[in-house]
């Protein structure tokens, strides 16, 4: 897309600010001072630039500024920057294009400069906020590349290996092929991030890194790309292997070393902090150079607009972008968006205003638009931001208040993970969608730990919390492929995973249940804790009720043949022999019957009317009612139709049968007429455990007990 003239023209008379109000944008000149000469001028000497591709000073800056704020992230993109050319010559790249695809790696992860300490050196799980807060450095990543006037084939390459990772949906939204450097980059950094060391785990091997690309293909990888690294792996062993000492001595020299270095990393941070304020708190911004050129489209201008940022870098700008009028401002005038920087430019400081925006597709936008100057401390001009905040969007930012409690809604309140609510709502979701599309199954994955009750009865319950916390943390660092990872209930997890199929489901849960049995976990060194794991993949004319249902019984086809293993169970033709054995295994009616029995003095004629105290008091409601027999149901399961924590959702089935005798005489008097209760408990939908059942079957006889008693 070109964007045509139409151009605003600066002022003549332009107030040029100095003192204050420079400083409080510092920050955002220094950004567009990137790739520029001292003069103001853009570097056209091909000496100062790496082959054109970005600015050699600018380059040094970055890398020196990233190994102050977090060696482990320079290391980690020096590594991938080594493994991405290594298998881009190992499919014919060469000369430039191996460069571009370098700087691309080495500087993907450039935006973590500006996480705060607290954020990118914590030891334990991120909150929500946090991780939102870190998600925006992909996108501060691409401001940066544009101010400093990088070749625009890197920008490419980083900007789609961002969305190649975020998996098929995101792909999709591209409506063409990624570049092949942007496909070799996100398989490299995968695989260098897997290689890594964390913190509960040690580094994976490379076959267990090469399952988990595979499992990812066609949604995050290039299936080509990910067959070329284990080809050139097996012919040639890993790149960066022989590059450890190289590494470390480059890391070593590329830190600042005198007070100018440490000026430019402090102005780097200012500039990271800055950007980080942009996308945190305003739906859009862009940057206009002094020539009115885009120096900087952000992620969320382009969600607003609908242009691409793609297609807006370096482009001169356009009113005609805005061109429908807008909405009077405070002081009863009304604005386009070239006028108001032509404002903020004759005032010398910003201007905000009300205006209408059109989307590429039509769609009008109500926005405030507020307009800033960007002058250095010479007084030139140096670009104007203008920032936009839609006052249209019906899902605009919350306040804290009303966030925090609708993640409180759909988390666990433990382990933060998705709760049993979040669970059955996405799995709905996903039920639906296989009815539309049955091209695409999902899998469900339940697991268990082993002998939970064991640890709580040793350790604890405060270790017991903690093994699900941690259990809760790796279930999320082994899941890569867009799984939403949930607790279900007690020591039981699940995991929904889209686009799977049954082979593929099973894969992932050993990979998952190898990675527990490994691990380290509650804070005990001596504690090892395993799971067991049941699979189940969606069928055609399935309910979320018949897929959970499967998932279920496999899980304890996999806790009574051994525990500590994966198990799986399908319905069609030909799992029928699978479905057959993991019948013989099906819990019995003997593990789920409850008996007891009692005698009371009262006549059968009453026994309804005793009954029904019992009814009202637990919400139950009769079955079956004759002059011997009596059958009442209490409780609800779930939408899933499992039990819960609750009584209320352990739903159980009573049938009492009784008769009456006559009691022998006590004292020479008539013995009162005296009825026997013979009493059966079964439970209602789905149950695992037989001890939970039979705890919950005794105490409803006890209160029917005393429900009779005194007769």
């Amino acid at each position: 897309m070109a964007v045509t003239a139409s151009l605003p023209t600066l002022p003549e008379n332009v107030a040029r600010p100095r003192g204050m109000f420079v400083g409080a944008y510092r920050g955002l000149v220094n950004l567009l001072r990137l790739g520029l000469t001292d003069d103001g001028e853009t570097l056209r000497d091909p000496a100062a630039t790496l082959e054109g591709i970005i600015p050699r000073h600018v380059l040094r800056r970055l890398l020196a500024a990233l190994q102050f704020r977090d060696p482990g992230t320079i290391r980690h993109g020096r590594r991938v920057a080594i493994l991405a050319v290594a298998l881009a010559e190992h499919l014919g790249w060469e000369g430039r294009q191996l460069k571009v695809l370098e700087v691309s790696a080495l500087l993907h992860d450039i935006g973590k400069i500006g996480v705060p300490d607290t954020i990118l050196y914590k030891p334990a799980k991120l909150s929500e906020d946090e991780l939102e807060l870190m998600s925006l450095h992909y996108g501060i990543v691409l401001d940066v590349l544009q101010a400093c006037r990088v070749d625009r084939e890197v920008l490419q390459i980083v900007c789609q290996s961002q969305v190649v990772c975020n998996g098929v949906d995101a792909l999709k939204s591209l409506n063409y092929a990624p570049h092949l450097g942007a496909r070799i980059l996100a398989v490299a950094d995968a695989y260098e991030s897997l290689s890594g060391a964390r913190t509960y785990r040690g580094s994976r091997h490379h076959d267990e890194i090469m399952d988990i690309l595979k499992e990812g293909i066609g949604r995050k990888f290039d299936g080509n790309i990910v067959t070329a690294l284990s080809r050139y792996v097996n012919l040639r062993g890993l790149p960066f292997a022989d590059h450890v000492e190289e590494l470390d001595d480059t890391l070593r020299r590329h830190g600042p070393e005198s007070i100018d270095d440490l000026h430019d990393v402090n102005e780097l941070c200012h500039i990271f902090s800055n950007l980080y304020i942009l996308e945190s708190l305003y739906d859009g911004f862009f940057i206009l150079d002094a020539d009115y050129r885009v120096r900087c489209w952000n992620r969320g201008v382009e969600t607003m607009l609908g242009y691409p940022l793609l297609d807006m870098y370096g482009q001169p700008w356009s009113s005609r972008l805005m061109t429908d009028g807008s909405e009077a401002h405070e002081d009863g005038q009304s604005y386009e968006s070239a006028p108001l920087m032509e404002q903020a430019l004759q005032a010398g400081q910003p201007v905000v205003a009300q205006m209408v925006m059109t989307r590429t597709d039509g769609r009008k936008l109500d926005v405030e638009a507020q307009a800033i100057p960007l002058f250095d401390d010479q007084g030139r001009l140096l670009g104007v931001l203008q920032i936009l905040r839609d006052l249209t969007r019906s899902g605009r930012r919350r306040s804290g208040e009303i966030a925090e409690l609708k993640l409180a809604a759909s988390r666990d309140a433990l382990t933060s993970l998705s709760n049993r609510g979040e669970l059955e709502s996405q799995l709905s979701t996903l039920v639906i969608d296989y009815s539309r599309d049955q091209t695409r199954p999902f899998c469900i994955i339940f697991a268990d730990a082993d002998h939970f009750k064991n640890i709580n009865d040793t350790h604890g319950h405060g270790v017991g919390d903690q093994v699900l916390i941690d259990l809760a943390r790796l279930l999320e660092q082994e899941t890569y492929s867009g799984e939403l990872v949930g607790r279900y209930g007690g020591e039981e997890f699940v995991i929904l995973c889209p686009d799977t199929a049954l082979e593929e489901g099973v894969r992932r849960a050993e990979r998952i249940r190898h990675a527990i049995e490994l691990s380290h976990v509650g804070g005990i060194k001596s504690l090892r804790v395993t799971s067991s794991f049941g699979v189940s993949q969606s069928e055609p004319g399935d309910t979320v009720e018949k897929v959970l249902r499967r998932a279920d019984q496999a899980l304890y086809k996999a806790k009574h043949s051994g525990r500590n293993r994966t198990c799986s169970m399908m319905v069609n033709e030909k799992s029928q022999a699978q479905t057959s054995e993991a019948a013989a295994t099906a819990p019995t009616d003997a593990e789920f019957t409850f008996e007891t029995s009692f005698s009371a003095n009262v006549p059968n004629d009453l026994i309804v009317y005793k009954l029904s105290g019992f009814i009202h008091d637990h919400d139950a409601h009769l079955v079956e009612v004759t002059t011997a027999r009596v059958v009442l149901r209490a409780g609800q399961t779930g939408l899933f139709g499992f039990w819960g924590s609750q009584p209320k959702h352990q739903p159980v089935e009573i049938e009492m049968n009784f008769d009456d005798r006559a009691a022998k005489p006590v004292s020479g008097r008539k013995a009162a007429p005296m009825a026997n209760f013979q009493v059966r408990v079964k439970p209602q939908g789905w149950i695992l455990k037989s001890d939970i059942f039979k705890h919950r079957a005794f105490l409803i006889a006890q209160e029917l007990k005393h429900y009779f008693a005194g007769a």
